[in-house]
């Protein structure tokens, strides 16, 4: 008896009460995948939306797996990847269309580099651009690179710092390699996280432009998202940088900690985020002590390699506005150079 090869491709989408979404989105993956051997794998993170009914009548083909509890986007991911038999496994979110040739383009790119991990161009429905891989100021505040840019601006193929969560694709072994990503994260900043840990493994880091797939994301804050967000800012600078560069970087995070607190200033429910944040990181240093440690003793690259091409300036514009933000970093910009660690 003989057993049939794998697919190619896995595609893991983590759903959460995402039915209206995956409407939209699996049509357009369906033609995408069309000429490909793939698996689609959906992890439904305790949704309440009749998802599987849905799918066993519309998608009966694809594999439905009911997350017991809402783990996250992390948590749903790794769920899905312990799962994926394909060669190379895309996470993708649900909130996304795929231009017709998007997945043909990666497979393509993936192939000629059997080592990276890539990310396509993400468009705004207006079509300009959402992301094309993401970008971190060094104390750890990441933007979307050429957000809101003509898509025109990025046309080839490059190295990028940071990779965007609502789709990247890479060598399944590779993700299990570096461990998946780590649940504490649950939502937002875990494909920063992942993005360094891949790149202190020696992998690289790609973004396909010529892959192009549409966002439906509205860039946006609340009280919960900036928890979140700085919680597991701070979290992962803990985890990943050796204690050298975390004491280099003392009077820039400190910095950054009293621009924070400025933000938060905007209401009592953005300053109980910040005290929950580092109430948090401190009910838990044992533990992120210990993965720091692991960390460490894996890394393959140096922690300047890892900031070579990190922003000097603070993503104000997206924070603030353009004409606020450029002033604040007409004003900011000398003093974050100057705490800039020579590593």
């Amino acid at each position: 008896m003989t057993t049939a090869p794998p697919p190619e491709l896995s595609i893991i989408i983590v759903a959460y009460n995402s039915l209206n979404d995956l409407k939209r989105c699996l049509p357009t993956l369906t033609e995408a995948a069309s000429r490909l051997a793939h698996e689609v794998i959906i992890v439904d993170n305790y949704g309440q939306d009749n998802l599987a009914d849905w799918l066993k009548t519309d998608y009966p083909t694809i594999r439905f797996m009911a997350n017991p509890t809402n783990s996250g986007y992390s948590g749903g991911n790794n769920l899905g990847l312990a799962h994926a038999t394909g060669i190379w496994t895309l996470l993708l979110n649900p909130d996304t269309e795929l231009i017709p040739d998007s997945l043909e383009r990666l497979v393509e790119t993936a192939r000629q580099y059997p080592n990276a991990f890539i990310t396509p161009k993400l468009l705004n429905p207006d079509g300009t651009i959402n992301t094309c891989g993401n970008q971190m100021q060094y104390t750890g505040v990441t933007t979307c690179r050429g957000l809101n840019e003509p898509a025109s601006n990025y046309t080839v193929v490059e190295e990028v710092p940071l990779l965007s969560g609502a789709a990247l694709m890479a060598p399944t072994k590779a993700l299990r390699e570096v461990g998946g990503f780590e649940e504490c994260y649950f939502m937002y900043f875990e494909d920063t996280d992942l993005s360094l840990r891949a790149r202190l493994a020696g992998y690289t880091l790609l973004c396909e432009p010529r892959a192009v797939l549409i966002h439906y994301y509205r860039l946006g804050m609340s009280p919960t998202k900036f928890y979140y967000l700085e919680r597991n800012r701070l979290l992962t600078f803990l985890r990943v940088f050796s204690s050298l560069t975390l004491r280099r970087l003392i009077p820039a995070l400190i910095l950054t900690e009293l621009l924070m607190w400025g933000f938060s200033l905007r209401g009592l429910a953005y300053v109980r985020a910040r005290c929950k944040t580092y109430r948090w990181l401190w009910q838990n240093r044992v533990i992120i002590q210990q993965q720091h440690q692991h960390i460490q003793q894996q890394r393959r690259v140096s922690d300047r390699q890892l900031l070579r091409n990190s922003l000097i300036d603070m993503p104000f514009d997206q924070l603030v506005g353009g004409r606020l933000g450029n002033s604040l970093n007409a004003l900011l910009r000398p003093i974050c150079q100057w705490m800039r660690p020579r590593l």
